[in-house]
């Protein structure tokens, strides 16, 4: 297939987190024999098969009092990578892969076929509702100047900036901001941008998937949410469809990405950081 563009890998790039997902409509838990032939097919990238809680709460109404709730705890299968940085995770609606070690689109993309080709041969689902890329950096720069905190506007455009100025005159330092922008690609496609100053880390890191975390201080966050959602009709679990589509939605992700930094973080830090 020739959806893949050849595009720069930055050696210092600043993604903490990246999850596909692929939904569809609700299907039967896995059986153990369908797990253990899940497991033979990706095991030569994630060998690591074990599984996750999923807490759903239900609220029930009640004639004679309060309403009731109702806590479900269910066991889903997941499977790691030996780094335990790579998940695959298959729930009743959906698959999804969440990686703290990205490398490249390329790969993943890879991981991708392997776990839709899974998913097919050990149960079909009767078609796909969405599909999903999400990318969350953490960029981290030099505060210059003995100043506490970066000086963003000379990393960032300063579109992401907010009135910053505002404070300038009442000796007030911007610390923090957030924000959301939603673009539309369409009747079925949209991408959704978040980004703000923080001092916290967006992304932790947990037993079930870890990341090497920094020394904790200030950073910017830009989380991209990418996505396709069926409109008039649900097409099938096909592998090229799915595939072809994670191409399409992953183009603009790099374009504004690309929109949102300046040539100074993309020099010194992206590629000599």
């Amino acid at each position: 297939m020739a959806c893949v563009r050849e595009r720069e890998i930055y050696p210092s790039a600043p993604i903490v987190l990246m999850a596909i997902e692929v939904r569809h409509p609700q299907c039967e838990p896995l059986e153990r024999k369908q797990v253990a032939e899940l497991s033979a097919r990706v095991k030569h990238l994630l060998p690591l098969p074990g599984e996750m809680n999923e807490v759903s709460v239900t609220v029930g109404a009640s004639p004679d009092g309060p309403p009731t709730q109702q806590q479900v705890v269910r066991s889903l299968p997941r499977w790691t990578s030996r780094d335990k940085r790579t998940a695959l995770s298959v729930r009743p609606d959906s698959l999804v892969i969440e990686t703290t070690n990205y490398g490249s689109y390329d790969r993943m993309r890879d991981l991708l076929d392997v776990a839709v080709e899974a998913r097919l041969a050990v149960a079909s689902p009767a078609g796909v509702e969405r599909i999903g890329l999400r990318y969350i950096d953490e960029i981290r720069v030099p505060a210059e100047n003995g100043r506490s905190v970066p000086a963003w506007g000379q990393w960032l455009d300063a579109s992401l900036l907010g009135p910053a100025h505002v404070g300038a005159g009442l000796s007030l330092v911007p610390v923090a901001n957030e924000g959301v922008f939603v673009f539309s690609g369409g009747s079925d496609h949209a991408l959704v941008l978040r980004y703000g100053a923080q001092s916290e880390y967006v992304v932790q890191s947990t037993p079930d998937l870890r990341r090497p975390l920094p020394p904790p201080g200030p950073l910017f966050k830009l989380d991209i949410d990418s996505f396709w959602q069926a409109a008039d009709e649900v097409p099938e679990f096909d592998v090229d469809l799915i595939l072809c589509q994670a191409d399409a939605l992953h183009e603009p992700v790099r374009g504004v990405f690309e929109s949102v930094i300046t040539d100074r973080l993309r020099e010194e830090v992206l590629r000599h950081g």
